[in-house]
């Protein structure tokens, strides 16, 4: 007994702070639209493939490039690239390195250019493994088309390092090799057929059939300011 005057501020104290204490912060709340059009409200993140959902309050970037919608076509195009990324409920649209959005296209622009560098660099190092007797031949041919496209090739590699970021060069890249798959031998291919692959590929390389220069969706380039 002697002690309870002692115990009772500490006790006092302690129930003080809890009374006091900050409530806990409310979730996130998401909003979903299904299939169907019907919205509804979860505080927890739906995990249905089927619905549409962003966390209200926060705001995301926007895909820096539009998504795919078939294997990569090297030839030129006539017509400028009609491909947006999609800029969904909740997205804010990407920018660039200094905080402004980026000029219509111009990204699937850079994205397009690196692709055909890509491609011309692993032509000459796929076919000169197949067939080294030819070897000069594979050399040539790319080094004629970079020739050719130097200038392009150049306000690419200038444009890029002035308006994107580190990760968003990370993400061309990634997506410029993801799509140089679809032209590539498939994985399983054999000799005979890669050989065919290495025979009509150099042989159009030559003939100017990949050409950047005239090529309709690297036009965004042409009319961005040079740092």
């Amino acid at each position: 007994m002697t002690r309870l005057p002692r115990l009772l501020p500490l006790v006092m104290c302690t129930l003080l702070l809890d009374a006091g204490a900050a409530p806990e912060p409310p979730g996130p709340t998401y909003r979903s639209i299904g299939p169907d059009g019907k919205i509804t409200y979860s505080d927890r993140k739906p995990t249905d493939p089927s619905l549409r959902s962003h966390e209200l309050g926060r705001t995301t970037s926007a895909p820096l490039v539009a998504q795919a919608t078939g294997p990569f076509d090297l030839r030129p195009s006539s017509k400028p690239s009609t491909e947006r990324p999609v800029v969904g409920e909740g997205q804010a649209p990407a920018v660039d390195i200094s905080g402004k959005p980026f000029p219509p296209g111009l990204a699937d622009a850079v994205l397009t250019v690196l692709v055909h560098q890509f491609f011309v660099q692993s032509l000459v190092e796929t076919c000169t493994r197949l067939r080294p007797a030819f070897v000069e031949r594979y050399q040539g041919g790319v080094r004629n088309w970079r020739d050719r496209n130097a200038d392009i090739l150049a306000r690419s590699n200038r444009i890029t390092f002035a308006r994107f970021t580190g990760e968003q060069r990370d993400t061309l890249r990634a997506t410029a090799r993801q799509r140089l798959a679809t032209v590539m031998p498939p994985p399983g291919a054999g000799e005979a057929e890669r050989g065919t692959w290495c025979d009509r590929m150099s042989t159009d390389l030559a003939t100017h059939q990949f050409e950047l220069v005239g090529d309709m969706r690297i036009a965004p380039l042409l009319y961005v300011e040079l740092p």
